[in-house]
């Protein structure tokens, strides 16, 4: 059951911060696959299940929608957004360019405390692999997110998020999880931007994402 958000709605201030906390309620349940690939995401549903007027849940809707999580065809209602086999690799391909760019330009630019703190959260998921998948899809996020903000390149860093979301949505489509190669090649990457060497770094995030996609290909073969 989807906890209640009733009693949050007021002023005009009120109702987009509601319809913040509606997104990030309804983006929860797409990346922990609470809604599946194709599923309709009605607003009637969530209007009533967090007992709240449709106005923040259609708002919340059209920034899913902006964002790439859900898709809407005309006449049609919105439905969680499907990405294809060609298209994941064809992202791939495009994060492998745009990342191994970001990364290059991001060494030397992102503090040692930030670092630390990360490897450290690294770290810890490598020592307990019974840790929820939220926690590893979060440090992952954190990770890619850093280094894209510290390239220095806006544009760059939002088409990177963008690809992220949908190699992610692929991803959540049932395919084995690989969290602890994952976080070993990471662990590398961070290791590299702490060595200062841009080439190391754009080497390790590019040998990232092949591996990520080697290992999917291989996932989709035994299917």
């Amino acid at each position: 059951m989807i906890e209640t958000l009733a009693g949050a709605q007021g002023s005009a201030a009120e109702t987009v911060s509601l319809a913040q906390r509606v997104y990030r309620t309804i983006r929860n349940m797409i990346l922990t696959r609470k809604l599946s690939g194709g599923e309709i995401v009605s607003e009637d549903r969530f209007a009533t299940e967090l007992s709240i007027s449709r106005t923040p849940v259609r708002e919340a809707l059209l920034l899913l929608q902006s964002e790439g999580l859900i898709e809407k065809q005309v006449n049609q209602p919105f439905r969680v957004r499907i990405v294809s086999n060609r298209e994941y690799f064809q992202t791939m391909r495009l994060r492998e360019l745009l990342e191994g760019e970001a990364v290059a330009a991001a060494t030397g630019k992102i503090e040692a405390a930030a670092l630390g703190e990360i490897e450290t959260d690294m770290l810890a998921l490598e020592a307990n692999p019974a840790v929820p998948a939220e926690s590893h899809w979060a440090a992952d996020e954190k990770l890619h997110d850093m280094i894209a903000d510290a390239s220095g390149n806006n544009v760059m860093a939002q088409v990177i998020r963008d690809l992220r979301v949908t190699t992610r949505i692929f991803e959540l489509s049932g395919l084995p999880s690989r969290f602890r190669p994952d976080t070993e090649e990471h662990l590398e990457i961070i290791a590299a931007l702490k060595s200062g060497d841009s080439a190391r770094a754009r080497a390790s995030l590019v040998a990232h994402i092949r591996s990520l996609s080697n290992d999917v290909l291989e996932a989709m073969a035994n299917l």
